[in-house]
């Protein structure tokens, strides 16, 4: 069990290690934690190996995740940008904003297989998942391999390098991305029926805490 500042310091050293795919310097150390003394963030490492959350070794970027990640009850889940629920008008870029911690039991002990982003905009705010609205400011979870797309969920979709979160409905000339929504402006985006669209994943879930 760590203490707070101690979870503080593993979780700004666990989203270094997931952002930049390699652990971070004394020095880095230093500055992301911001400890007056290289001598500070070596107690903190210190505590954390013997709790088994870390083992370091010789190099600078030695340290690496230890054992008893395994036994905390979240998952760091990344966040990649932003969804607009309007027009979709934000590039997805596939940069990771910040993280979630999460429950192993809400991503199914898997979080390699989902992302949450920020949804910007009203068409959807009159469609639910697990009984939640998707609001304006609502962060959903998407799951990347759910891809199979029906006319009763919503789905992240990219079009012209922009991420927007709809449902989907097709006949055979049109594709449609469909609002679901309170304010009656929002109409759907349409495009042929033989248009590639990508299809980023499903939404599983919703966050609303404002």
């Amino acid at each position: 069990m760590l203490t707070e500042k101690q979870q503080k310091v593993f979780d700004l050293l666990y989203e270094y290690i997931m952002r930049h795919g390699k652990a971070p310097t004394l020095d880095e150390m230093q500055v992301i934690t911001e400890q007056k003394s290289k001598r500070g963030v070596v107690q903190y490492l210190e505590a954390l190996e013997k709790k088994g959350f870390i083992t370091r070794g010789d190099g600078h970027r030695s340290i690496k995740l230890g054992n008893s990640i395994g036994f905390q009850t979240t998952m760091h889940i990344p966040i990649l940008g932003f969804a607009n629920a309007g027009r979709p008008l934000v590039e997805a870029e596939q940069t990771d904003l910040w993280v979630f911690p999460i429950s192993k039991k809400l991503i199914q002990w898997d979080g390699k297989k989902y992302f949450v982003v920020r949804i910007e905009g009203t068409s959807m705010n009159n469609f639910k998942v697990n009984g939640k609205f998707i609001e304006n400011g609502s962060y959903v979870l998407v799951k990347k391999d759910e891809v199979n797309l029906n006319e009763k969920d919503a789905f992240l979709f990219i079009v012209d390098r922009s991420a927007t979160v709809k449902k989907f409905k097709k006949d055979p000339s049109n594709i449609y991305l469909v609002p679901e929504s309170k304010d009656e402006y929002h109409k759907p985006i349409i495009l042929a029926s033989d248009e590639n669209i990508m299809v980023n994943g499903k939404v599983v879930d919703v966050f609303n805490f404002k």
